[in-house]
């Protein structure tokens, strides 16, 4: 998988500079310059790139943060990579940092600055801090995070079901009176099956990260339930907008992520104070683990301005300036959530959510933090698919799954 991901660089570097212009060169002369390229809205960067210019001020450096799309991110690190020419610090997927990091392209942030990784690990939630270290490397610490929650009506379901025998009770009663649960993150992929995964006591991977578990009886009894939520209790499997359902009530239980809290004020004020968020359903194990995704940052080794790039992440990471992140990300409506345990002591948010969000905040895991980890989704998902829409046997597609991601691995 690494000979591949080589040769992808260098086929995708030839375009790079028609594509995407330069990135960050040292000069030899006048202030230092420092680039910081941020996945994500052009509002988003303007409020780093003042939190920068506040922070560069008296330190002889000129700072510029430049806004990415999703959907370019990945071939620009990519090709940027490939053409040797990178910014000094990137915001990525919570995995890209492993990947590029394999790479040789990312500072190793526990070699190079083990003390202050080891008070940042302290104040991160544990599901975040699991997902980015690699082999007790770290190519980057977390920016922000985007988390599971299960939201309800509760003006038709008074009391949320805490565990998967309610959760099945009641989607029997909803059906009666022809309504139900929409998985609006996660319908039918990895990212909706991982959380019953976890809460059954499974994982995608032993606790290295150096063998596949999805064969285990843990992964095939999650897989079996997950199944039986569209199969038997009506989840649908095509997409319906949660707004959608949970304004008019015939979807009053919905699992999706935080940002639809802002999302739901917005497009459907006529229910206010008829909804609430809970935590999702406890499995066997007792367990109510939910995804978490977000983005991380970490320093490109091609920069010159390593020492000081590193003191901005960890200046992102205090609690003031993740709560004024958290603000300017709500003005434009991208709901992040802080990553910093201790942001969420003044965090402005209602006590109510902010409860619940913490909780749950407390109880996640992310993707593995496996090399070639988004290039083998897909097979797991087509074993999920084929048990829900075929009636194909759960163990069977795991076990499936499992050969085709190692054979997949040794290409």
């Amino acid at each position: 998988m690494l000979k591949t991901s080589i040769r992808l660089c260098t086929l995708v570097a030839v375009i790079f500079f028609s594509l995407f212009g330069c990135g960050q060169k040292e000069s030899k002369e006048g202030p230092r310059k420092l680039l910081m390229w941020l996945i994500g809205s052009e509002s988003q960067a303007k409020a780093v790139q003042s939190i920068g210019d506040e922070f560069f001020k008296d330190k002889g450096v000129t700072f510029r943060c430049e806004a990415i799309s999703w959907g370019n991110a990945h071939t620009k690190y990519l090709t940027s990579i490939a053409g040797d020419v990178v910014s000094d610090i990137g915001t990525m997927g919570l995995t890209w940092g492993t990947e590029f990091g394999n790479l040789g392209a990312m500072v190793d942030l526990a070699k190079r600055f083990s003390s202050d990784l080891k008070n940042i690990k302290e104040i991160t939630f544990p599901g975040l801090s699991e997902s980015i270290d690699y082999r007790e490397k770290v190519y980057g610490i977390p920016f922000d995070m985007s988390l599971q929650i299960m939201f309800y009506r509760n003006d038709i379901i008074p009391n949320p079901p805490k565990t998967w025998i309610e959760l099945a009770d009641l989607l029997k009663t909803l059906e009666i009176q022809e309504k139900g649960m929409i998985i609006d993150w996660g319908s039918m992929s990895w990212i909706g099956y991982a959380p019953y995964l976890w809460q059954a006591g499974g994982d995608f991977y032993n606790k290295e990260g150096t063998k596949l578990a999805l064969d285990s009886k843990e992964a095939v009894e999650a897989l079996k339930f997950f199944a039986s939520l569209y199969t038997d209790l009506g989840v649908p499997r095509t997409s319906i907008p949660l707004e959608q359902g949970m304004r008019i009530g015939d979807f009053p239980l919905a699992i999706s992520g935080n940002w639809k809290i802002d999302s739901l004020r917005a497009s459907a004020p006529e229910i206010m104070g008829k909804w609430s968020i809970a935590l999702l359903p406890a499995g066997p194990t007792g367990k109510q683990t939910a995804f978490v995704g977000g983005r991380t940052m970490g320093i490109f080794n091609k920069s010159k301005n390593i020492d000081i790039a590193w003191e901005f992440i960890k200046f992102l990471f205090t609690p003031d300036i993740q709560v004024r992140l958290y603000e300017a990300a709500c003005e434009a409506q991208d709901s992040y959530l802080p990553s910093n345990m201790l942001a969420w002591n003044t965090l402005p948010m209602e006590p109510e959510f902010k409860k619940i969000l913490k909780l749950q905040a407390q109880d996640t895991k992310g993707p593995p933090s496996v090399f070639g980890w988004d290039e083998s989704t897909r097979f797991i998902e087509h074993a999920i698919q084929k048990v829900i829409l075929q009636g194909s046997d759960a163990k069977q597609e795991l076990s499936r799954a499992v050969m085709e991601i190692e054979a997949y691995a040794k290409r």
